[in-house]
Order: structure tokens, then C-alpha cells, then sequence
């Protein structure tokens, strides 16, 4: 049987017969033919440019090495093999959107085959080894020279408390395939990912790998902020989430995955990019908290926090909580006052459609510096507005049963709540529910989260912008959240700090899957 490196498809093509879980594992007789000529193409969601199951993707290989075998002229290669036998995704060629669930939920395993090396000239040419196995590493990893340092942080009671077994039998296996450098730490009490991030010796990793829910990027993010060094920490260690718990929002929407194995594998192959955060100001208190995710006030916010009792029944609490809010027409009313960026969807149309990937940049502290806050600690009064600040239409937000403010599309494993947001635009994305519409319009709007069809339905209303103030007006106390988690009821104010998180993207300057153009109906 014969093979090739195939650089223009991206991969291995082997010849002879269909790759198979066992096909090549004890087969020391298969050759591999080199033909390094041709440019290869470095984007790296290119899974589906073959088909059947006799190509190994290099996006799929975690590593080469000279094999260990009694044999000359061998080497062994790791690669991340889909549990379903499918080494490749057939192109969809539906003009219609479709979701990114079936791809995102994928699972893979790694497996090892040995090829022996034939140049017939001289088979034993230890030199022209290295050269092959070199290329096939530097088109396996186009976007590093090496391996990650990775620290990884587990979160044993994310979820269903399933987050230790699920590292362990999906990302676990990969990463040891890749030959990754790695420590494991788990986390002992709330607020332990901060006491670590605030603390750990920045010079040793490449990667903080949170195994969890959305709760410990959070808190990975805001010890980063305490530091003094934070700049540096910023701009050099990538904080990447693989799923562990209930939420995965930042897996789904960053990677475009909701299984572990795949989430670490794309991790591995993905490009490294600074993205925004947001940062929140407090009316009680001069603390700045950092989100990375979302701020919601009213029936999302009831649905969330409020079901945390629930927990152990899993996702569908939220459903059930959303669910029993609307049908209630429960009303949270706010005062609301922002700095627009995008009125409407016919001005994000046109800003999604322009935006460009700009180059990372070296931080500074003047990348932290915020330019609204000492206004609002001075005085929280909605009429008391930065210059080029306006007021939200009050009979909107008098009347609003949602309010959700987020920097990423997904905010659950199916929730497609922001699919206009982009990593690094500037900007966050609004989405307000208008109660005075019929509950069949508001409970229409809701059943198309997960497509991200809502934000086109009449009682929504969408925009961006680069600021904004709010002022809870319910009167009893209910609950606020930011990235899934308590926050005081109180007004409060956020603003964009630009590209000062680094992180992997699948996508690179977009998000995965989120197909707001896709579903535009302007």
C-alpha cells in the first residue's frame, strides 16, 4: 500500500484501502510517498475537502515521531480519529444556515499508525526522516512552532459534577497524544481560579485550560485583572474553556464545540487571538469586575440564578425557568443610557459585513484604562451621561421582560442569544424583549434562540454599543447576572475594553456557527 502527503487537500492520503480503527495499528509494511511541492492553506476549519475515510487531515495529527520499532525507516503518527469513523465532514451545500450542532458535539479518540518511509534512493537516510517529519508537524500546527504549555484547571463540580470524568476520558487522551506539556489543578472552593490566576508563575505556560462551566473562565479572567502584571498575563497566556459544565458557552461560541475531545483538539490547532472583554463598574463600590460572556436583568436573569436549586436536573432548569417567566408576562422594568455603536439590524448588517481581523498588539496599561467610570462613581443618575451618551427609549424599557448584554453568540449549548457579536468589533450586543407584544410573539421569539432568528422578530429589539448604564427600576429585589453569575442588584455600568484577552478562535475575526447574515431578513 502506498500513501502521500497531500499539501494542496491538507493532509495524508493513503492508498490501498479505507483508514479503519485498526487498519494500520500493526501494519509495518505501508509506504508514504511525499510530494511537498504544492502551497498549503493554513486556515484550519478546512475539515471537509475529501471524502471517504482514507485521509488523516493534518488538522487531525497531534504528533509524528520516529517509531520505536525494530523496522528502518518508520515513523508513528498520532491522530485524533472521530469515534463515528468519519474522518471527514461531507459539505453541506444547502444555502440554507445550519446550526453547528451535530459538528460541534463530535468526539475523537487518538489512534496511531505506522508508516515506513521509502525515497528508493536510500531508505535508511535518517536526515530525510526528520525533514518529512518536520513538514508534517509545521502543517499540523500552522499556527505554532510548538506543543502548548498547558495548565489545566478542573472544576469537579461543574455541571452534574461530571467535569473530572469527562477531562479524563475525552480531552485527556488527546492531550497526552499530543505530547503537550501538562499540569492539572482542581479547584477546592468558589473564587480558587481567581487565587490561582492572580498568583501562578506566568513564564511557565502557554495555555490556561479551564475544564468547567463558564464560572471559571470568570474567575480566571478577573484573577488575571488583579495582577499587577496583568498586561503581560493578558497578552501572553491564551484562556481557553473545553465543556465541563452546564454553560460551554465559550467553547461553543470560540471553538464551535460542545465535546470535550474536540474543544482540545481544536484548542491545539487554533489560532491564538486577543478578543474583547467587558468591564463592569459598580454603584456600591469601586471594584471593576470583567466579563467575558453576558449581564442580563428580568426573566433570563429570574431563570438563571434563580433555578440554581435546581441544578442538578441540568440545562432544562433554565428552559423551565425562561418558560414560566414569559407565560407570566412578568415585566423588569430599567432605565437604560448607552453609547451607540449600531441602531438597528440594517446598521449591523453593514458593520458585520465591513469588519476586518486586525493584528494583536502588546498591552499596556492604557489598554485597561476605562473612560466612563468616573462619571458614574461620581453620580449613577441616568440624566447625569458622558458627552454623545443617550437615553433608551423609556416606554421600551419600562416595559421589557428581558434585558441581555453579551460579547459572544452563544450563551449556552443551544442558546444562540448574540449572533451578530464579534470577538473584537469594539462593540456588545443588546437584545431587548418588549413585554407589550403578545406572549404567542415574545414565546415565538424565544422557541428560535437556539438559530438566533430572534433578534428579527417585531417585539425584539437589537443594537450594539460600545457602553451603557443601567438602572434596575423593579420594585422588589431580583436578580442580575454576569457571566452566569450573582451580582448586586444595583445599577451598573459596562464598557468594551478592546482585544485584551487572548484566547484560540476556530474562526479567526468571527465567531463559529452563529449565521446571523445567513439568516439576514432585511
Amino acid at each position: 500500500m502506498r500513501g502521500q502527503i497531500d499539501i494542496e487537500k491538507g493532509g495524508i492520503r493513503l492508498y490501498g484501502q479505507p483508514l479503519t480503527l485498526n487498519a494500520y495499528e500493526n501494519d509495518n509494511s505501508s509506504s508514504i510517498g511525499c510530494c511537498l511541492s504544492v502551497p498549503f492553506s493554513t486556515r484550519t476549519s478546512n475539515f471537509n475537502v475529501n471524502s471517504g475515510n482514507n485521509f488523516i487531515p493534518f488538522i487531525n495529527i497531534l504528533h509524528v515521531e520516529k517509531a520505536t520499532s525494530i523496522m528502518n525507516g518508520e515513523i508513528e503518527i498520532t491522530f485524533a480519529y472521530p469515534i463515528d469513523g468519519k474522518m471527514n465532514i461531507t459539505e453541506n451545500q444547502s444555502l440554507e444556515f445550519q446550526l453547528p450542532y451535530e459538528d460541534a458535539k463530535r468526539e475523537y479518540i487518538p489512534k496511531n499508525i505506522t508508516l515506513k518511509i521509502c525515497d528508493n534512493e536510500n531508505e535508511n537516510d535518517n536526515e530525510a526522516i526528520d525533514d518529512i517529519i518536520g513538514k508534517i508537524m509545521s502543517l499540523s500546527y500552522p499556527f505554532s512552532k510548538k506543543r502548548p504549555r498547558i495548565y489545566v484547571l478542573i472544576n469537579p463540580h461543574s455541571g452534574k459534577g461530571e467535569a473530572v470524568k469527562i477531562y479524563n476520558e475525552q480531552a485527556k487522551p488527546i492531550i497526552i497524544g499530543s505530547h503537550c506539556e501538562v499540569t492539572v489543578q482542581h479547584t477546592e472552593y468558589s473564587g480558587h481560579a481567581s487565587d490561582i490566576a492572580e498568583n501562578i508563575d506566568i513564564d511557565k505556560y502557554d495555555m490556561i485550560l479551564c475544564a468547567s462551566g463558564d464560572g471559571i473562565p470568570y474567575e480566571v479572567i478577573n484573577g488575571f485583572y488583579k495582577r499587577e502584571d496583568k498586561c503581560k498575563a493578558f497578552s501572553r497566556i491564551n484562556i481557553v474553556q473545553i465543556p465541563g459544565g452546564s454553560g460551554n458557552a465559550m467553547s461553543l461560541s470560540c471553538l464551535g464545540a460542545t465535546s470535550s475531545s474536540l474543544a482540545i483538539l481544536r484548542a491545539l490547532k487554533g489560532k491564538s487571538s486577543q478578543i474583547d472583554l467587558m468591564a463592569i463598574s459598580k454603584e456600591s463600590s469601586n471594584e471593576i469586575i470583567l466579563s467575558f460572556l453576558s449581564q442580563t436583568y428580568g426573566a433570563i436573569a429570574q431563570a438563571d440564578i434563580g433555578t440554581e436549586w435546581i441544578r442538578s436536573i441540568g440545562s432544562i432548569r433554565f428552559d423551565l425557568g425562561v418558560a414560566y417567566e414569559v407565560l407570566n408576562n412578568r415585566k423588569y422594568p430599567f432605565d437604560l443610557a448607552v453609547k451607540m455603536g449600531c441602531r438597528d439590524n440594517s446598521e449591523i448588517i453593514k458593520h458585520f459585513e465591513n469588519i476586518k481581523d486586525i493584528e494583536d498588539r502588546e498591552l499596556t496599561q492604557e489598554n485597561f484604562k476605562l473612560k466612563y467610570n468616573e462619571e458614574f462613581q461620581n453620580n449613577a443618575n441616568i440624566n447625569n451621561l458622558p458627552e454623545s451618551w443617550e437615553i433608551y427609549d423609556e416606554k421600551i424599557s419600562n416595559n421589557a421582560n428581558i434585558f441581555y448584554a453579551g460579547k459572544m453568540p452563544y450563551v449556552s449549548g443551544n442558546t444562540n442569544f448574540f449572533p451578530a457579536a464579534l470577538p473584537n468589533d469594539g462593540l456588545i450586543d443588546l437584545v431587548v424583549f418588549d413585554s407589550r407584544y403578545k406572549a404567542m410573539q415574545n414565546s415565538k421569539a424565544l422557541l428560535s434562540l437556539d438559530k438566533g432568528t430572534h433578534v428579527w422578530e417585531d417585539c425584539v429589539e437589537h443594537f450594539k454599543v460600545s457602553a451603557y448604564r443601567l438602572i434596575p427600576k423593579k420594585n422588589r429585589k431580583c436578580y442580575i447576572s454576569v457571566d452566569g453569575e450573582n451580582f448586586p442588584y444595583e445599577a451598573f455600568q459596562v464598557e468594551v475594553l478592546h482585544k485584551v484577552m487572548r484566547t484560540i478562535l476556530w474562526e479567526g475575526s468571527v465567531y463559529t456557527g452563529s449565521g446571523y447574515l445567513e439568516n439576514c431578513k432585511i
